[in-house]
């Protein structure tokens, strides 16, 4: 807790010198600033410490896929405005592309996930649709509507399914009864789905591939 603490002070200092360095310079109007991470952290959450890749088996609890996302840009963006849509970390790059005008050139490149909710920043009414998010650490992926969040780990178990609108803290697993077989064989398909679409078959380890750290998640049996 003290180093998590210390942590998150370090963040808040360096926050700040940043904030009075664009004020010093003038520069607060035409500068946007992106406050956000690739992980969150569980700190003693369901008996954990850490993030989700830290752990074994690795684990994608609520508190490791939430993460902040602030934008502070006082030219365009207003103060306060708040989008509860869901997102994830791959809808940034467009995104932000988007919200800069410079999303023409990326046009010509095919197969990236992810959408553009920068509309949303300068307050139009984001058409978002379907709200679903994919996540992945090397052998353990999930998929996540509002409701519900499916967990799965390859090439071994255990696989996990919750109920999110009645079970937040995740506490019943549900993978495997049978009144929720239909949703999980449809989030099953979803998950696949995507990850067939967007992966490197070089770092695939469901189809074979390597690490992309370089590390090995079993010891050798030799």
């Amino acid at each position: 807790m003290r180093s998590y603490a210390c942590a998150v002070s370090g963040v808040d200092d360096g926050v700040g010198a940043i904030l009075e360095a664009l004020a010093d310079l003038k520069l607060e109007q035409d500068t946007l600033v992106i406050f956000t991470a690739d992980h969150g952290l569980c700190g003693g959450h369901h008996g954990m410490w850490g993030m989700g890749d830290h752990w074994r088996p690795l684990h994608m609890s609520q508190e490791n896929l939430c993460v902040p996302l602030i934008f502070r840009h006082p030219g365009r963006i207003a103060a306060g405005r708040l989008l509860d849509t869901m997102t994830c970390n791959y809808d940034l790059l467009l995104s932000l592309l988007s919200y800069l005008d410079l999303s023409e050139p990326l046009s010509r490149v095919t197969g990236l996930p992810g959408r553009s909710y920068a509309p949303a920043l300068v307050g139009i009414e984001l058409e978002w649709g379907e709200e679903i998010t994919f996540h992945e650490y090397e052998n353990t992926r999930a998929v996540q509507p509002p409701r519900w969040k499916l967990v799965l780990r390859h090439p071994d178990r255990p696989d996990e399914l919750y109920n999110l609108a009645d079970d937040p803290g995740e506490g019943q697993n549900l993978i495997g009864r049978s009144e929720h077989a239909t949703t999980q064989a449809n989030l099953a398909d979803r998950l696949h789905g995507f990850f067939s679409r967007h992966t490197d078959p070089q770092y695939d380890l469901w189809q074979g591939g390597r690490s992309k750290a370089g590390r090995s998640l079993k010891p050798d049996a030799s």
